[in-house]
């Protein structure tokens, strides 16, 4: 986990230098040589990386559980958040002033590989911030993020009936873009792209520089040479994934080409408003066989002539293309 952490970091260098031999590389690592810490690496992440470098294995799996903060003695947890995957709630800092906060608790097998994109990542002013770890009794993994006011994308837009702008959905889709751009010059793919994963932070319908999105769930993120197995095809996937995806068995070949895919799905979900791609009420698999059928999302009511020449293009099914 520390090598794969360090990897993404390095924005794809490859540990102890892709020349070397593997007699040389085992060599250095007995005689002790250690990773460095990569340009511009977070330190609160490049201490959790170091912990998994402990040479007694009790210790590199103690040296992940890096508390910031404790529950009820620094965060209060209050009640669930509608529409953030059932595991996040409403927080309050007990003593000091902040931003607004979540207390999001993570899946067990995964929070050690998604917390630690939540902190390499946490520098972007699009892409959630996260305060760290927070130590409670039942011995949950809980990330501690900022709060989002109006909830996810999806939810704001069926909710509160958003009519915004073409320049305000424009906003909206630069921001989530550069959060993307930012995320792939990193050699990480995001693998679950959608408006449900988009956070609102403020929101104008007809000013667009009173806008402000974030991107967020990075329970799907991989390298780029990390593969998908799959039973990681989730639900909302399958709605939002590229073809080459759907149809392969080797979920490996999911690459920034797949999110860019996703993303304009995204932005054909954003343009209509209150409509899920392919139907709220349609089965999964009815889905997974209406896409296999090279079935392909209408223009919607009211898009823009330019934005949905940009959505089309990029819903090609040639991922070269």
């Amino acid at each position: 986990m520390g090598v794969l952490m360090w990897e993404a970091c390095s924005q794809g260098e490859v540990p102890y230098g892709v020349d070397k031999s593997e007699s040389d590389i085992r060599r250095r690592k007995s005689n002790g040589e250690k990773l460095t810490m990569p340009n511009g690496c977070n330190k609160q992440l490049w201490e959790i990386i170091e912990g998994c470098w402990y040479i007694t294995a009790e210790l590199r799996h103690k040296s992940l559980e890096t508390y910031e903060y404790q529950l009820d003695v620094n965060v209060i947890q209050k009640n669930p958040l509608n529409g953030l995957n059932g595991r996040s709630y409403e927080a309050d800092w007990i003593s000091k002033r902040e931003s607004p906060i979540t207390l999001m608790i993570m899946n067990k097998e995964t929070s050690e590989r998604e917390a630690s994109w939540y902190l390499m990542l946490n520098s972007h002013s699009h892409i959630i911030h996260t305060y760290g770890f927070v130590e409670n009794n039942d011995q949950l993994p809980m990330l501690l993020p900022e709060h989002a006011i109006h909830g996810n994308l999806q939810i704001f837009l069926q909710q509160n009936h958003f009519q915004p702008s073409n320049k305000v959905l424009i906003t909206i889709f630069l921001q989530i873009l550069n959060a993307m751009i930012y995320i792939t010059n990193q050699g990480v793919v995001h693998g679950n792209l959608c408006c449900s994963n988009v956070l609102v932070f403020r929101m104008n319908p007809t000013n667009s520089l009173e806008n402000l999105v974030k991107l967020t769930d990075f329970s799907m993120a991989r390298t780029k040479d990390y593969p998908y197995v799959d039973n990681e095809l989730t639900a909302i996937s399958v709605r939002y994934c590229a073809p080459e995806n759907l149809k392969s068995t080797d979920q490996s070949n999911y690459s920034e080409a797949a999110d860019v895919y996703s993303l304009r799905v995204l932005m054909w979900e954003a343009c209509s408003h209150d409509k899920v791609p392919y139907g709220s009420d349609t089965s999964i698999d009815d889905i997974r066989q209406r896409r296999l059928n090279d079935e392909q999302l209408l223009q919607p009511n009211g898009c823009h002539t330019r934005i949905w020449t940009i959505i089309e293009h990029c819903l090609l099914r040639t991922p070269e293309i």
